[in-house]
């Protein structure tokens, strides 16, 4: 059966008017409709009064903070007044908090690539470092070979001890070797 635009709209407004003195059910019960037909009705009156712009951003933003510090019962008597639901009440507060957070898609995304570009220097700087360490190794070996090959170069001399013995400083000094 199909009901005028004018029916539904008496039959939404007898349902918040009466919601404090009487249930949903009794209400239906009076009208000769359905509970359920009843409770569709009331939630398509709401979701167009959104839509159409009748609440607007800051008027919800001023029921969130009317009805902040609200226990369940003033809460109820507060949203049967505007005619509001707690769960549209909660749904708001939901939207306000997820605009003001960043895409966390992004910045997920940006913050890996960081860890990878900063995973692949520090690799990177590992890898120099060890390469640095093997050719100050090979500079060093390379040295004591070139200085241990010119001490058995003069060994023929009778003064060899000189040569050999590192410690023997008596008329060389260390900067002869070197």
């Amino acid at each position: 059966m199909r009901y005028s635009k004018a029916y539904k709209e008496k039959a939404v407004k007898k349902v918040l008017e009466m919601r404090d003195t009487q249930t949903m059910g009794t209400i239906a019960k009076g009208l000769n409709i359905s509970k359920a037909t009843l409770h569709i009705w009331l939630k398509n009156t709401k979701d167009t009064q959104t839509t159409d712009g009748v609440i607007t951003l800051s008027d919800k933003l001023q029921i969130l903070k009317e009805s902040y510090s609200m226990n369940d019962e003033a809460l109820s008597a507060y949203c049967r007044e505007k005619g509001l639901f707690k769960h549209q009440l909660q749904e708001w507060e939901k939207d306000f908090l997820k605009a003001h957070k960043p895409e966390d898609s992004t910045a997920k995304k940006a913050l890996e690539e960081e860890r990878s570009k900063s995973k692949a220097l520090a690799k990177e700087l590992r890898r120099k470092e060890k390469a640095l360490a093997e050719t100050a190794t090979l500079l060093v070996l390379q040295k004591s070979f070139k200085h241990c090959w010119r001490e058995r170069k003069y060994d023929t001399s009778s003064s060899a001890k000189r040569y050999l013995n590192p410690c023997y400083t008596s008329t060389y000094r260390w900067s002869t070797f070197l």
